[in-house]
């Protein structure tokens, strides 16, 4: 791609289907597509009247589009022809109307956008990921290319809902001081829930108080065995509760899938790959799964796990920027414990960062604090038929090997350079391959050298050639798992 990471700009596209603008108003196109993307998640897709699995994408398309709608997602399509006869204005309007594209298609005749986007490779169909800064965050192409970006997609509304304050009537996501939205300046949905507004509001002489838990779920017992006390996180496709045991009286963690994926076998499937992935790895530094039930009556499907009140090391590193070596080798070796004994078991996570590591501060005779590895939405089980297609990018960029950018199949060895990066970035305070641009760090993965340790850390031999080892491009010249890995920085 020759994409950055900001959305290009679509001005020099001269043909446009599903846009009305009115007569008497002096708007361009180009600029009723920046408003579409604006504040909110793009999804950006290629495709072609006589491609077959562009066509047969566009059904799944329509209903992620629809479905996420009033969460601020919009799409935009760029019919990008493969033959002089689909250059034809009509054939491409018919196929248009017939394949409910409603949302704004742009009639790419002289590959300006696929020059642009794809490198001139036009492989169909493409689909392109920003979030609401208009910043490239995945892109993918082939028959599964859709389903890897919307497992991203459901990630990053989840993280915007839990970030930004959002108008349900603009459908957009606003800064994060803004109380009111700009454009029709009705209240906000905040982040926390609430709003001043809401709270303390009087309608004629009767005072009125919005709930501050409507949750239904709050108070139920789950599947019969587990009572909801507080909620504690969200996500793009579930909500984390706390809960008490019935039987036993203990708190535990329930995962449970959202009410509008109760339906969808893809997202059902997704659940129950976590469930499965961190269920076979029994280890203190891998989150413990107690349970599993699919949807049943007036239960959701759920994930119950081990509470655990920890800090994600991502906001470790935040505030306190880098760790004394001697605390970044503790935490890299419970780290690489709970990894190692994940790919004895042949479990793959496949996302291992900062932010899927949770930090638990010393409890009892404990002198130093511990680590959970959380979060194997992503996990690939080695025993699985099934693999990743040729193509499909999944990962987080400063963290991604270089097969992992190239959309290659993963094995543990992937997950070693993502343990390495993310020492790296203990140590010294950034990961070892920092741009403005994704593409940018993606280039830097493939083809840069590991940047050496600064010299005023005084960083030992022995970890840095393990950690530069865990760096290497070519998969065969790293440690090949976890356990391998904290052996050559002597921490076993």
């Amino acid at each position: 791609m020759k994409i950055d990471s900001k959305l290009p700009s679509f001005t020099g596209t001269t043909s446009w289907l599903n846009l009305t603008i009115k007569p008497n108003q002096t708007k361009k196109f180009s600029d009723v597509v920046d408003n579409t993307a604006k504040n909110r998640p793009t999804i950006v897709h290629f495709w072609s009247v006589n491609d077959d699995v562009s066509k047969t994408n566009l059904a799944h398309l329509a209903d992620l589009r629809d479905q996420h709608k009033r969460a601020g997602l919009r799409v935009i399509a760029v019919h990008l022809p493969q033959s002089e006869d689909e250059k034809i204005t009509s054939k491409v309007k018919e196929a248009v109307d017939r394949l409910n594209i409603t949302e704004p298609c742009v009639l790419d005749n002289d590959h300006l956008l696929g020059g642009l986007f794809l490198n001139g490779q036009n492989r169909l169909p493409a689909y392109f990921l920003f979030d609401k800064q208009s910043r490239l965050q995945i892109s993918a192409t082939g028959a599964s290319g859709l389903e890897v970006l919307e497992e991203y997609l459901d990630q990053m509304l989840g993280d915007l809902r839990r970030l930004y304050p959002f108008c349900p009537q603009c459908e957009v996501f606003l800064n994060e001081e803004a109380m009111f939205c700009a454009e029709c300046g009705l209240p906000l949905t905040l982040p926390g829930g609430t709003h001043p507004y809401y709270e303390n509001h009087y309608s004629a002489s009767l005072p009125t108080q919005r709930l501050k838990n409507p949750d239904p779920l709050l108070g139920h017992k789950i599947g019969g065995k587990y009572e909801v006390l507080a909620r504690v996180g969200e996500g793009g496709m579930s909500i984390v509760y706390r809960a008490r045991r019935v039987h036993i009286g203990d708190e535990v963690a329930v995962k449970v899938l959202l009410k509008k994926y109760m339906a969808d076998e893809p997202a059902l499937a997704r659940f129950r790959r976590e469930a499965r992935a961190a269920a076979a790895v029994h280890h203190p530094n891998v989150i413990t799964i107690h349970d599993f039930g699919e949807n049943d009556g007036d239960s959701p499907a759920f994930i119950a796990m081990e509470f655990v009140k920890g800090a994600p090391l991502r906001e470790l590193l935040h505030s306190e920027k880098r760790f004394p070596l001697e605390r970044a080798l503790r935490l890299m070796q419970g780290i690489c414990a709970g990894v190692g004994t994940a790919h004895r078991q042949g479990v793959v996570h496949r996302d291992l960062k900062p932010d899927n590591v949770l930090v638990v501060a010393p409890e009892g005779d404990l002198e130093f604090e511990s680590v959970k590895v959380v979060d194997f939405g992503f996990a690939k089980l080695l025993s699985d038929v099934s693999v990743m297609p040729t193509g499909a990018v999944l990962g987080t960029p400063q963290y991604m090997s270089p097969e992992q950018c190239l959309g290659e199949p993963l094995d543990a060895r992937s997950d070693v350079y993502s343990l390495a990066a993310m020492f790296y970035e203990m140590v010294t305070g950034q990961p070892p391959f920092i741009s403005e641009t994704v593409s940018g760090i993606l280039t830097k993965q493939l083809s840069d050298p590991p940047p050496a340790f600064p010299a005023d850390l005084k960083v030992p031999r022995r970890v840095s050639v393990a950690i530069m080892n865990g760096l290497a491009k070519e998969a065969d010249e790293r440690p090949q798992t976890a356990t391998e890995l904290a052996r050559q920085l002597q921490l076993s």
